[in-house]
């Protein structure tokens, strides 16, 4: 876990020697996140823009609190204010997008997908969140049409291909699912996620040996990981499904032992035993959850603090928050102090609004003027007609060679883990 208290005695003499070192306040919040120390990462958020100003890090760790507390109007001013510091800050537009996505306000997180893109045209997390999203509300085409692109341009990214295996599978076919999860295992044999998915798909055809020796596959790999976790909880569904009954406890214990958190592990165990006729094991591991589980508690009293640390140089912002009953904050911008370019910010904030008639629009068409065609065309030189063709061609074509970090070249088969995380 690391020295945390000489981790802090550093950030604090950081701080101390240079009030305006923006990256010490960051990473000393973070760090407290990450103990769960939420009131004192957002005093000490508050002090880095009491002393640096504005900073694109700060508003979006910040509008991510808030998303999570459910404040949604506190976290999409937040988040406005990090694309304003960084227009380019393709973070902040995706961050945004997803908290959009979550709130089933399709149309504003087409438009901030679409901001994404634009604002770092390569990069794999926005084409692939992008993607999933179109995929997930039935937009098959779309989505797969997004994650060919997110590939074209990271053709060494497993994730990519992972998704399209998965997309393959429910909506055309196992065999062409089982040849992009096979190239996604040979450009990172040590991706779990890969040979979790390709292993369930296995499960799910019937073919029962070889979804065990992928999840087998998956195991060898790490057996402590949070993918470790969701791998034994599903080879357990698959036990529990094959009769294996005690196997399916011991492989769902092992998956609770590293991840103790998890509702649905615990709840797929406790109706096992349900199913079974042990009504009162059932009920004890349903209330072993409930014991166990541990929960960080915001404290709402952070929001003054918050307030009165902020710089005087930018009184601005306080007059842009005003806590109202329901402690929300509303963005009051005159008309006369918006810019050009703020008004695609406007509007987009417009119709981000839980209450807009843009809520579960299903259609494509942002009414933005964005042209994805013509945009990866100019901007990544790939012909929109031919994308189909160009994906069958890098699957039939070997394993690039991939440079690893000591530069030394080797085959992309040994390249290191890739990360998963927007």
């Amino acid at each position: 876990m690391g020295n945390l208290r000489r981790a802090r005695e550093l950030f604090d003499a950081a701080t101390v020697a240079d009030k305006k070192h923006i990256a010490a306040w960051h990473g000393w919040a973070v760090l407290e996140l990450k103990q769960g120390n939420i009131k004192k990462a957002r005093n000490l958020l508050g002090k880095g823009l009491k002393f640096c100003g504005g900073n694109e890090y700060v508003y979006q760790t910040l509008a991510l609190l808030e998303a999570k507390a459910k404040r949604y109007e506190r976290a999409r001013y937040l988040f406005k204010q990090a694309t304003r510091c960084n227009r380019k800050s393709c973070a902040s537009w995706l961050a945004w997008a997803q908290l959009e996505a979550q709130l089933e306000n399709n149309r504003a997180a087409r438009q901030l997908f679409e901001k994404a893109v634009q604002a770092s045209p390569k990069n794999r997390f926005a084409w692939h969140v992008w993607g999933v999203f179109e995929a997930n509300l039935g937009n098959i085409d779309q989505g797969r049409k997004l994650l060919t692109i997110g590939h074209m341009v990271n053709p060494r990214d497993p994730v990519l291909l992972q998704s399209l295996g998965l997309i393959e599978y429910k909506n055309s076919s196992a065999n062409l699912a089982r040849v992009l999860f096979r190239r996604a295992s040979q450009l990172d044999p040590r991706h779990q996620p890969v040979w979790i998915a390709w292993g369930w798909m296995e499960w799910k055809e019937g073919n029962i040996s070889t979804a065990r020796e992928l999840y087998q596959k998956a195991l060898s790999i790490n057996s402590t990981t949070e993918s470790a976790a969701r791998c034994l909880q599903a080879w357990g569904v698959l036990e529990q499904r094959a009769g294996n009954l005690s196997a399916a406890r011991r492989l769902f214990r092992s998956s609770l032992n590293i991840n103790s958190q998890s509702y649905i592990t615990w709840m797929t165990w406790a109706n096992l035993e349900e199913d079974q006729g042990n009504s009162i094991r059932a009920e004890e591991i349903r209330n072993l959850y409930f014991q166990q589980r541990t929960e960080v508690v915001d404290d709402e009293s952070w929001i003054m603090g918050f307030l009165d640390v902020i710089d005087p140089a930018i009184d601005s912002i306080k007059r842009l928050l005003n806590l109202d009953q329901n402690s929300y904050y509303k963005v009051k911008e005159s008309t006369s102090n918006t810019t050009a370019g703020d008004d695609v910010e406007g509007s987009t904030e417009e119709s981000a609004s839980p209450s807009s008639a843009n809520v579960n629009d299903n259609n494509i068409d942002t009414g933005s003027g964005f042209d994805l065609d013509d945009f990866i065309r100019i901007m990544l030189s790939l012909d929109p007609s031919k994308l189909e063709v160009q994906l069958t061609t890098s699957l039939k074509d070997p394993p690039k060679i991939a440079r690893t970090t000591n530069g030394v070249w080797r085959p992309a088969t040994k390249t290191s883990r890739t990360s998963t995380t927007l």
